[in-house]
């Protein structure tokens, strides 16, 4: 019963090293991407959205040194009719210049990255923060993380030319370090129950 003990704890351990490493490579590393709310009038929100980063892409706008930010226009939020989002995978279809942080007056604070901005295929997740459908009774009961009603996004400092899928609600893949860890404990704890029944049998 000890050594089963000591095998959680280690993979306890384990995994808040793996996602310690995750929180510190965010804090070190600009796109700036974030979710605000805001606006009258409104598109409905299918779950996903896709943006050229192009001077011709409503809410792009680049400048000289082929640098672009998108946001969404004031006039034109997104809202929701039903349920929550409570996440947004931002995914970049190249490898960008600089790293990821947080926009100024993003309300979903907690930034996980799943593929650095130096690969091909760059994926950051935003979360802890809720957007509700709006309604004037939920309001009374929200915290400052949530937003009821319209919402906007927004991406900073990204390579023009570069295409970037926003999709909310979506979980981060696990990294193969956690899954080997994972399945490295499960097996301990296998061959721990086989080794009981081989004992009291």
């Amino acid at each position: 019963m000890r050594r089963f003990s000591h095998v959680l704890s280690f993979l306890a351990v384990a995994l808040f090293l793996l996602l310690a490493g995750s929180v510190a490579k965010a804090n070190t590393i600009d796109p700036a991407i974030g979710v605000q709310g805001n606006g009258t009038g409104s598109t409905l929100w299918t779950g996903s959205l896709v943006v050229v980063f192009q001077p011709t892409t409503a809410g792009v706008t680049c400048d000289t040194s082929g640098m672009c930010n998108y946001n969404t226009p004031t006039s034109n939020p997104f809202f929701i009719e039903t349920g929550s989002i409570t996440s947004f995978e931002y995914s970049f279809n190249q490898s960008q210049n600089t790293g990821f942080s947080t926009a100024a007056g993003n309300q979903f604070p907690i930034l996980f990255i799943q593929n650095d901005v130096n690969t091909a295929n760059p994926i950051a997740f935003l979360s802890g923060g809720t957007i509700l459908p709006s309604s004037p009774i939920l309001f009374l009961a929200t915290t400052s993380n949530t937003i009821v009603g319209d919402f906007l996004l927004a991406s900073d400092g990204v390579v023009q030319g570069t295409i970037e899928t926003i999709t909310s609600n979506v979980a981060p893949a696990p990294e193969p370090g956690t899954i080997i860890l994972l399945a490295s404990g499960l097996g301990a704890f296998g061959l721990r129950r086989l080794r009981r029944n081989k004992t009291a049998a």
